[in-house]
């Protein structure tokens, strides 16, 4: 095996062997890159058996942390490769990879260096104070102590952050809770009231969130019978194999009157296209820029009288598409209440305020995925910083109830920021045109 020398004055890392050493240091550092890797394409491409998925989705977790910094480094240089793109990303990341284990084991040898210098010349000090004088009891046992301490406090400190990373990065994402809300809608139908409604958004399926994840989800949400389920976007994420099976699962939503749905920024990143077919073959209508009207007979494009139906409207992706409230809404008669659905809850800063919006239900901000206590989510995808992390939240024209989503996306990590659904009552109240 491998051999250190050490020296006070140059403590760095040298090897006694000769070169079949280092080759054999070499082979390590490839094959732990070679490991690495694979578990990052079949993460990220969705290979393997079903029955191994949710492995595959743990190990992808730990192998992702392993490899953001160095994957920092290889994007901007996988660009200006001329191949095709998913293949010299990996291509570069394979070459980084066990460079980049190099590096850590390299760090952490020198750091062992250095302690066990520290401690050599404290010890000799010791020594050579107790051979020229006796110290007391109390000072002799002093650098002990010192040492005990740190290293205790390195010790919890240490086994905080591990707790807190396998708690965030394996437990809460799992942790699903359903949030509660009771609606007052003006004009609702006497047919319609007390209605149930499931707001469901960001299931992301791909490497953070795997198929049987999202089953459990879906299962759970059929056992609350719902009238009615609404979808606001992202059910896909980082590579288009997920399109297919990710929204196909969602043709398993049961609910008496229906399931309508809009896009989210990442649905267009994998593909706009597929993933409309998708929902076309899972029999779930979109709405983006367009709208349906909820009777007790279920969804339709124009109900018998739309004074006994409730307007499902939504919009496109504000990042990615046009945004049409007008549009689809219009026609829509004054007395009928209204429900937008919008991937993203900024657009709510620019509805027209004479546009009658009764609510708005919206995803996209994930409540920041991590919330501190005293700070709050530090990272939040929206323009208007916490005002829209999640819940009922108040825009300029209309309420704006924004889910905290089931998935993950950019960091698989969740701290203080559990899965969720919203389970919505819709209750009847006086009119809205009365009241103005």
């Amino acid at each position: 095996m491998w051999r250190f020398r050490l020296t006070r004055n140059d403590p760095t890392l040298a090897f006694r062997g000769g070169w079949r050493h280092w080759v054999r240091f070499a082979v390590l550092l490839a094959a732990l890159g070679l490991a690495t890797l694979a578990l990052i394409l079949a993460g990220e491409e969705l290979w393997g058996p079903a029955w191994a998925e949710p492995a595959r989705t743990w190990l992808y977790r730990v192998a992702f942390w392993i490899v953001l910094p160095v994957r920092g480094l290889v994007l901007p240089l996988a660009r200006e490769v001329n191949h095709h793109w998913p293949a010299r990303h990996y291509m570069l990341l394979g070459l980084a990879l066990p460079l980049w284990f190099g590096v850590l084991g390299w760090i952490a040898h020198r750091l062992g260096q250095r302690a066990r210098v520290k401690l050599g010349r404290g010890g000799e000090a010791a020594s050579a104070r107790t051979a020229v004088e006796p110290a007391p009891a109390a000072t002799v046992a002093q650098p002990g102590r010192r040492r005990f301490l740190i290293g205790a406090a390195l010790g919890v400190g240490g086994g905080a952050a591990a707790g807190a990373g396998v708690y965030g990065v394996w437990l809460l994402p799992s942790m699903l809770r359903v949030r509660h809300y009771d609606i007052p809608v003006p004009d609702l139908p006497a047919a319609l009231d007390v209605l149930r409604v499931v707001h469901l958004s960001d299931t992301h399926y791909g490497p953070f969130i795997s198929l049987s994840y999202l089953k459990e989800v879906i299962e759970r949400i059929n056992a609350l019978r719902p009238d009615l389920v609404l979808l606001t976007g992202d059910y896909v994420h980082r590579t288009e194999n997920s399109v297919e099976p990710g929204i196909a699962a969602l043709a398993a939503l049961r609910a008496r009157l229906g399931v309508a749905a809009v896009l989210g920024n990442h649905d267009h990143w994998e593909g706009a296209p597929a993933v409309r077919r998708a929902f076309a073959a899972a029999d779930i209508p979109l709405v983006d820029n367009d709208r349906l009207f909820l009777t007790v007979d279920g969804l339709a494009r124009e109900p018998a009288d739309p004074a006994d139906a409730l307007c499902v409207a939504g919009v496109g992706d504000l990042w990615e598409d046009e945004v049409e409230p007008e549009q689809a809404l219009a026609g829509v008669p004054a007395a009928t209440p209204r429900l937008l659905l919008s991937h993203n809850p900024d657009v709510a800063e620019h509805l027209n305020p004479r546009l009658r919006v009764d609510l708005m239900l919206c995803g996209h901000t994930h409540g920041g995925q991590v919330y501190l206590p005293l700070i709050g989510a530090p990272i939040i995808p929206s323009a208007y910083g916490q005002k829209y992390v999640g819940g009922m939240c108040r825009g300029p024209t209309c309420p704006v109830l924004v889910t905290r989503g089931v998935g993950m996306a950019f960091l698989p990590v969740r701290l203080g920021v559990p899965p969720e659904f919203g389970v919505l009552t819709l209750r009847r109240t006086g009119s809205a045109a009365a009241r103005t």
